[in-house]
């Protein structure tokens, strides 16, 4: 029989000779050239439209984004990602596979880099990041369809510690319906970071939007966007106010010229290390030549609790106001919002 100080030797020993087995197999893991992870964002709510009685309201699931994510790392300057995406939303059958990304990266030192393929438009993306909570509700110019997140072409730009800036060259289709159109359509970003916490940024696009291609279809107008944006972000706050004004987005085909406007005010606050608040107040004017007295408004109130690095659940109350000379209706919705990480 061993003794106890025999058994003590022979468990560090089985210990030690467990470690040098499993150590290669952990350290291919997190040197691995390719990462696979992905994100869901769902809800389940009560929806209820002033004035209407639909299918949609009531208390019902909506899958909002499933995105599925994978980063192959050639070496420390090339990389490539690819990034599928699909949504199901209450009352819809799901969407086709959509490739929010498929791009090639080079990064260089001094912070420059070039993205060749579908990926992020330097302005969308800048103010997500700077908005937060896109499991909610994505910002202003997404959420009204004045602006996509993704688009094919050629994407260029630097992260300094005083200034950035981003441009793409693009189709202007964007992501979901990919094709190439007779023009190339550009958005510019610059970012002046006037100190570490609070930025001062101006956005430009100008394009066809590939609304253009079609055998009988002629382009009678360029579409441009303009955005401004001040904002403030520090570890557990945020806060700022966006402004965007569109010419001819949806009009580059007719003969009518239309444009159209919105405020974007956020900002929230972490409590605590797994709790925050936060409140976004959105208006917009759809169309200022042809509707001038058309008018939507947007808040959302909510509360998210982290409760693992993996999930964070928010509780949300939204309220969507349009009115013209005509109409006046309200949405209000309730509910449970959810973001997982995989």
């Amino acid at each position: 029989m061993m003794t106890l100080g025999e058994m003590n030797q022979l468990g560090s020993a089985v210990a030690v000779a467990a470690a040098l087995l499993l150590a290669p197999a952990a350290m291919a893991a997190e040197m691995s050239p390719t990462k696979i992870s992905g994100q869901v964002f769902a809800n389940f709510s009560n929806l209820q439209i002033g004035d209407q009685r639909t299918d949609n309201e009531g208390w019902q699931p909506d899958l909002k984004r499933f995105y599925i994510d994978v980063e192959h790392s050639f070496n420390a300057d090339w990389m490539l990602k690819v990034t599928t995406d699909v949504q199901w939303q209450r009352q819809q059958d799901p969407t086709d596979v959509w490739f929010r990304h498929a791009y090639v990266q080079r990064n260089w030192d001094n912070g420059y880099y070039l993205k060749l393929g579908v990926a992020e438009l330097p302005w969308i993306d800048y103010v997500a990041r700077r908005v937060g909570y896109r499991y909610i509700d994505p910002s202003i110019n997404p959420k009204n369809q004045f602006a996509g997140p993704t688009d094919l072409g050629v994407h260029v730009g630097q992260k300094g510690e005083h200034f950035s800036y981003g441009v793409a060259m693009v189709t202007g289709a964007g992501f979901k319906k990919p094709k190439v159109a007779d023009q190339v359509d550009i958005e510019a970003a610059a970012i002046w970071h006037v100190t570490p916490t609070f930025d001062l940024a101006m956005g430009w696009y100008e394009g066809t939007r590939a609304l253009d291609k079609g055998s009988n279809i002629d382009k009678l107008h360029n579409a441009q966007r303009w955005n401004m944006a001040l904002s403030y972000m520090k570890k557990g706050m945020r806060a700022g106010v966006e402004y965007v004004y569109n010419d001819n987005w949806k009009q580059v085909t007719s003969a009518t010229e239309d444009a159209s406007d919105g405020w974007s005010a956020w900002a929230s606050y972490a409590f605590s290390a797994k709790h925050s608040a936060f409140v976004r107040y959105d208006i917009t004017h759809p169309s200022r030549r042809l509707k001038p007295e058309l008018e939507q408004d947007y808040l959302q109130l909510g509360v998210d609790w982290k409760v693992m690095p993996s999930l964070t659940l928010a509780f949300v109350a939204k309220q969507s106001d349009i009115a013209d000379v005509i109409i006046d209706r309200t949405q209000n919705e309730v509910g449970v919002w959810a973001m997982w990480n995989w």
